[in-house]
């Protein structure tokens, strides 16, 4: 202690601050019993403290601006924590921070994270303002109400982000292979998100998609297996694709589904604790089981691809996931209102895998639309042909198209279906939107009101559905 006051008796400053001298031997009194070692106490914390107070001085005494106290301890503890990592905060409100939104809040309609320190659109949900305006998952946010995202956590964007339901919001996009940033204005709503969707398509495939790990997805997904059981399907298509996470309770529920009780999940480790978390209840049927991830899987959804990769308990297909599985824990302050979250521990795979830096990568790569063909796909959004197409031909005009291409050259109705469609492909390429056939299709199927028209001309789901049919065979020979 004695070499820490002798510090500031060589401050050069134009008087002693000792508002400043005592900020910095409370804060030296507070971080003591934290269990640094006795040299780095003596040596690197005490000089930088003294660094950190001449500074603080200076700010004091001389700057322009009449300096607020606390808005200048607050700033320093956030570019503290901000150097750590991107989930760690400074909560000045703890009881605030607590309350909950009750699963509805005035928003865009999409997750954000902090991908090589830019703050990146992970989920853009289906339908909701952010995927209406087009905003693309991998999308950097550069801007929000003209304001730089550069040093902005990822809690202060949600809260600009967030507002009145009808009240708008501007944001800018830097899009790879986009020439120039994208202005954005969108309209906030009230954003309600289904955790699970269920269907069964094409030769008795159980299809479920969740959206979001809830604390209602278990229950979601065992009434699925009740029906599915009833139909006798003969595989399934666990679909995580865009699933930003959820609660870890609910990704261990899920992965339990699947794999036998017992069997790893996941792990957590810290500084000098690890925590295992097993596979639990009954086992189910092992259907044969593909599950399709993104770089929009995160967190809770990399948690249960991981582990059913790991196990080989079914195939992983599509995109490399995003990368996000730590644990956050909050730390309430002594003697104040406020708390801090700091990172503690990482996730880990049954095979050591640590997911927050390398994410999960597929067994098989199955990419969907490249990032050009997303923007066509965005362009053809109620597009006006496509419309006038399908009421023209009706609203099962995709299962006409598949049985005309099935047909004799002497069925003229055939014919002239697949004469309209061609004319349709050729109008389309006229105004330079070139997609393949599927993705003309699966455009259409965006615009029919037959709800599994989209689920059976995604084309990951189409290859899913292919591999499905490999796994069964392979299973029979087994």
């Amino acid at each position: 202690m004695k070499h820490f006051i002798s510090s500031f008796q060589n401050l050069q400053t134009p008087s002693k601050n000792y508002f400043c001298v005592l900020v910095s031997v409370c804060l030296i009194c507070a971080l003591l019993p934290l269990g640094w070692s006795s040299e780095e106490t003596d040596n690197q914390l005490i000089e930088n403290l003294a660094l950190f107070s001449q500074i603080l001085a200076y700010v004091k005494q001389t700057h322009l601006d009449t300096p607020d106290s606390k808005e200048l301890m607050e700033g320093a503890i956030n570019g503290m924590l901000r150097k750590l990592d991107p989930y760690s905060q400074f909560i000045p409100d703890y009881t605030e921070f607590q309350t909950q939104n009750q699963g509805k809040y005035g928003g865009l309609g999409m997750t954000i994270g902090i991908r090589e320190d830019m703050l990146t659109v992970i989920t853009p949900f289906k339908d909701r303002p952010a995927a209406l305006a087009g905003v693309l998952h991998g999308d950097v946010i550069s801007h929000i109400e003209g304001e730089s995202t550069a040093v902005m956590t990822v809690t202060e964007a949600v809260e600009q982000l967030r507002g009145e339901p009808g009240t708008q919001v501007s944001i800018t996009i830097v899009r790879e292979n986009e020439g120039r940033p994208i202005e954005v204005t969108i309209t906030r709503e009230v954003i309600r998100i289904p955790s699970v969707e269920t269907e069964v398509i094409g030769d008795k495939i159980g299809y479920i998609k969740i959206n979001q790990f809830l604390q209602t997805t278990a229950y979601d997904v065992d009434k699925a297996f009740v029906d599915f059981t009833e139909q006798n399907i003969r595989g399934i298509i666990l679909d995580l694709r865009l699933n930003p996470g959820g609660l870890l309770s609910s990704a261990v529920d899920i992965a339990s589904d699947f794999l036998r009780p017992g069997q790893l999940v996941v792990y957590s480790k810290g500084i000098e604790t690890r925590e295992d978390f097993v596979a639990k209840g009954e086992k189910r049927d092992d259907f044969p089981l593909i599950v399709l991830v993104n770089g929009g899987s995160a967190s809770a959804s990399e948690i249960v691809a991981g582990a059913i990769k790991d196990h080989g308990r079914g195939l992983v297909m599509g995109d490399k996931t995003f990368g996000k599985a730590s644990v956050q824990r909050v730390f309430p302050l002594r003697n104040s209102k406020a708390a801090v979250k700091l990172t503690v521990a990482r996730y880990y795979t049954p095979n050591d895998v640590d997911i927050d830096k390398i994410g999960i990568i597929p067994d098989v790569e199955s990419p969907s639309f490249s990032r050009s063909e997303q923007q066509m796909q965005l362009k053809l959004r109620n597009h006006e042909k496509l419309k006038t197409f399908v009421e023209e031909n009706g609203d099962n005009v995709l299962n006409k198209l598949a049985v005309a291409s099935r047909a004799s050259r002497d069925n003229r109705q055939a014919m002239k279906l697949l004469r309209n469609y061609q004319r349709l492909t050729d109008a389309l390429s006229e105004e330079q939107i070139v997609l393949s056939d599927i993705g003309i299709k699966y455009a259409l199927a965006q615009i029919t009101d037959t709800s599994r028209d989209e689920l059976e001309h995604d084309p990951q789901i189409v290859a899913a559905i292919e591999q499905l049919k490999v796994l069964e065979l392979f299973a029979k020979r087994n």
